[in-house]
């Protein structure tokens, strides 16, 4: 998306913009601008935002229940609005009890000295233009308070080098941020654009604290994790004031493709009640706009020279315009051109290639959002022809509800497999290559496996889980090959490089027409809340959708091959 003029004419009024919208691209804000209030309970929503939003509310009312029976002082119920926790006084507002002024009720709950506000609801700032926003408030030092959220991804990683700060970690009723060496901030935007708006909302209020601080309840460590806000404050404020103007209608916009189309509704479109809702995407191929096949940051480099659909980058020459980033110019020009010939993927180079063994296994791992790795499968290949074991797929899982021990034991049970194949590949003087489509997924939970269940494990020490060193070793060495690289290496594509777009061209086709890795979350976590045969029935789909993706793996590569 771009702003493409000024529009000063318009009046104002009294608009007011959330953080979520603070994140968005600026046409799909001027969109929802004009469809007017209420657009959104016809709009399709993602499944996977659906599938991640469902995570963190059930993680919030988790955190919620278990302080309440921890901290509900005898006699009192569960519905107490102010109730006591290890002698501090402290507000819930869970947010579900109707007609109840919960703003008000956060008003009275700062304006008392809680301590601890959980589900706060701030109100509107109006002279800001910041919309009301819910989160947990908590008193510190030296009076006012800290916005907290509770979120259902990884807020910090293992710390590994020496030269830097662990991150700021806290109690929420004994607030006192210190380092802990053994961890590493992770920085969420969308995390710190919320916790910025929820500052500025108590600021407004004269209830911040003297210092802009907030802090995230999220994986990987079992305290508040604290965020300086005073360096993202000035950013947030600029993206805050340009959405506003455009949400106030002093800016204009035009369509632009970029990563956030993937998940937006005004993408496709939609049916609103008989109304068909043009998409952006059929405004763009209709004008055949050059977005459509460049990344969001290359579009102003190419319109700047001229180039403004794919047309006409197609017949670019060599020349790359100034102020390019990212890919290798020619790489954009041979895109440009596979879409104009209606082409999905295509080689780069003459010869493409990938290293191939006597004894191949196809690895695909299925996590449920953060909260672990339940299943790998693997899909074994003898292709010298000589016997070691049956060939096919094997799937190492876990149906424990996550996060739980077992995780661990199925992960033992997989390292244990794979390594067995490979040293007896190794005894009788035969290649052996495992293979994966992105490591980088497969990577983050061979390594947060081996952290979390192999010796010292921070959750537990499951026998057979290997050491960090082990799996770095193998992840680091030849006989680990990453598929995506070698498809991204060697070919472009009009519609990405996933497995779901490469495979279909290599000629393979899943089983199950909805399958997908969000998908499968959802699937899972019906999985886990049904019984009896519906119980089965959803695991067995989960099942043959990982089998399915090991062997889309198994075909991308032999694809390759006959290059």
């Amino acid at each position: 998306m771009e702003a493409v003029g000024d529009s000063s004419d318009r009046t104002p009024g009294g608009v007011v913009m959330g953080p979520a919208s603070g994140a968005r691209c600026l046409h799909r804000v001027a969109r929802e601008r004009d469809a007017g209030p209420g657009w959104w309970r016809t709009a399709p929503l993602d499944e996977g935002v659906r599938l991640r939003a469902m995570a963190a509310a059930d993680r919030r009312a988790g955190l919620r229940e278990r302080a309440l029976r921890e901290g509900v002082p005898s006699g009192a119920g569960p519905d107490a609005r102010v109730v006591d926790v290890v002698g501090d006084r402290w507000t819930d507002l869970p947010g579900d009890v109707p007609d109840d002024d919960d703003e008000l009720a956060t008003l009275e709950a700062l304006e008392g000295g809680a301590s601890l506000v959980w589900g706060a609801a701030l109100p509107a700032d109006r002279a800001s233009g910041r919309d009301g926003l819910r989160c947990t408030l908590v008193a510190v030092p030296g009076g006012g308070y800290a916005p907290v959220l509770v979120v259902n991804h990884k807020v910090v990683d293992p710390r590994r080098s020496r030269g830097s700060v662990g991150a700021l970690v806290t109690r929420l009723l004994e607030w006192d941020p210190a380092p802990d060496p053994t961890l590493r901030l992770r920085r969420h935007p969308a995390d710190l654009d919320r916790l910025a708006h929820a500052w500025h909302l108590l600021d407004s209020l004269g209830y911040a604290g003297s210092h802009p601080v907030g802090a995230v309840l999220g994986l990987g460590s079992a305290r508040a994790v604290v965020h300086d806000l005073g360096a993202v404050l000035p950013g947030t404020a600029q993206n805050h004031a340009t959405r506003l103007a455009v949400a106030r209608g002093q800016v204009d916009t035009a369509p632009s493709r970029i990563g956030e189309c993937r998940i937006c509704p005004w993408w496709e479109g939609w049916d609103d009640r008989g109304t068909a809702v043009t998409g952006c995407r059929d405004r763009l191929i209709s004008a055949d706009d050059v977005s459509l096949v460049v990344g969001g940051g290359q579009v102003g480099p190419l319109r700047a020279a001229g180039i403004r659909t794919v047309a006409e980058l197609a017949e670019a020459g060599p020349d790359r315009p100034s102020d390019w980033n990212g890919e290798p110019f020619a790489d954009a020009v041979l895109r440009a051109r596979a879409h104009r010939d209606g082409d999905v993927v295509v080689p780069k180079v003459a010869r493409p290639s990938i290293p191939r063994a006597d004894i191949e296994v196809d690895v695909d791992l299925e996590s449920h959002l953060d909260d672990g790795a339940y299943l790998w499968g693997a899909l074994l290949t003898l292709r010298d022809g000589r016997p070691l074991e049956a060939e096919g797929y094997r799937p190492f899982v876990t149906w424990a509800r996550l996060p739980d021990a077992d995780e661990g034991r199925a992960f033992a049970e997989f390292w244990r497999w794979l390594t067995g194949i490979r040293d007896r590949a190794a005894g009788q003087n035969r290649s052996f290559r495992a293979y994966c489509y992105s490591r980088s997924a497969e990577n983050a939970w061979l390594l947060s496996s081996a952290t979390r269940f192999g010796p010292a494990g921070t959750v537990a020490e499951v026998k057979g889980v290997p050491s960090v060193q082990e799996v770095r070793e193998f992840v680091s060495s030849p006989l680990w090959v990453d598929v995506h690289e070698a498809v991204a290496t060697q070919f472009v594509s009009t519609s990405g490089l996933g497995l779901k777009v490469v495979a279909p061209v290599a000629g393979f086709a899943w089983r199950d027409p909805d399958a997908g890795g969000e998908a499968s979350v959802g699937w899972y976590r019906d999985a886990q809340a049904a019984r009896g045969v519906e119980r089965d029935s959803g695991r067995a789909r989960i099942l043959a959708y990982n089998e399915d993706d090991v062997r889309a793996t198994r075909i991308v590569r032999e694809w390759i091959s006959a290059q």
